[in-house]
């Protein structure tokens, strides 16, 4: 296995938020982002539009990919984004298990979850 192989299917933790960033052993980014279940991490909307403060259905299941991972959703420092009801009922029907929490509260909880797993997380608000 290569080493870039390696990097990629090491399980993210993350180490620490605060307003406007979110910081994993990897780098420390100052944007939203998404962890994938294979563990990749992207910025939140990289080439897509969306509303910060509403998880949508579309991107949930973007960052499932098709998979029953589970899934943590960090609703910002304060809490104020929002699950938009769409995604919250196909989560709910599809029995995939998640949690929503103000980020600080999320990054702890997505640390001690088994793998699949993956995680969308509002960084300011």
């Amino acid at each position: 296995m290569t080493r870039a192989k390696e990097f990629l299917t090491s399980v993210v933790k993350l180490k620490a938020t605060g307003f406007g960033w979110i910081e994993t052993e990897r780098s420390r980014f100052q944007s939203d982002i998404v962890i994938y279940p294979d563990q990749r991490i992207e910025t939140r909307f990289q080439g897509r539009p969306g509303d910060s403060h509403t998880i949508s259905l579309n991107e949930v299941k973007r960052v499932l990919a098709g998979t029953r991972a589970r899934l943590v959703i960090g609703s910002g420092q304060d809490g104020i984004a929002q699950v938009a009801a769409e995604a919250e009922d196909y989560l709910k029907k599809n029995s995939i298990e998640f949690q929503v929490a103000p980020t600080p509260e999320a990054i702890l909880i997505y640390n001690q979850l088994p793998e699949p797993k993956a995680a969308i997380f509002h960084v300011t608000c």
